[in-house]
């Protein structure tokens, strides 16, 4: 350092300042900074794909128990009807069969676990209406090495369909 003629001190480029400013220093220490970051982000996105992909199968499996549980006709009762009020009326056993059925399939796919659906409302029609909530939990892949992430995630979908006869 040396005096000016004011009599404040006036810094050389000398020492650890120089070493601070040099360009091969700030590209050592910022390279493994981003990194980590970029790895860091691509994790997160994993693991948000992962939880959506999950949801999106409950949906479809939730969607496949109302259509069926619509399609679970009693077929003894719609035939013994009288004319005059025509309805078509659900079976709830066949529907909670043809449920078990599809649930039980999905077990062989690991992104879903622990899944369970219920036929919530079974409404005879016209319009017959099924109402179903699936509940699953979704295992994050890279999510169990981040601390304090959850290991697991819950999800949860409800599907309503309505069987309408068609006119014309």
């Amino acid at each position: 350092m040396t005096v000016g003629s004011e009599g404040r001190r006036v810094g050389t480029r000398g020492g650890w300042w120089a070493r601070w400013a040099e360009q091969a220093g700030n590209t050592l220490i910022l390279f493994p900074t981003a990194v980590l970051i970029l790895f860091g982000l691509g994790a997160v996105a994993l693991d948000t794909a992962t939880v959506f992909l999950g949801q999106r199968r409950l949906v479809d499996v939730a969607s496949a128990v109302a259509n069926d549980a619509i399609a679970a006709v009693d077929v003894d009762g719609f035939f013994s009807q009288s004319d005059e009020g025509a309805a078509v009326p659900l079976d709830r056993a066949r529907a909670e069969a043809r449920r078990d059925q599809i649930v039980a399939r999905q077990s062989l796919d690991r992104s879903l676990s622990e899944l369970s659906c219920t036929i919530d409302e079974l409404v005879t029609g016209p319009p017959a209406r099924a109402d179903v909530t699936c509940r699953a939990t979704v295992r994050p892949i890279l999510a169990p090495l981040w601390p304090g992430a959850p290991d697991a995630r819950p999800i949860r979908a409800r599907e309503v369909a309505v069987g309408q006869q068609l006119t014309g």
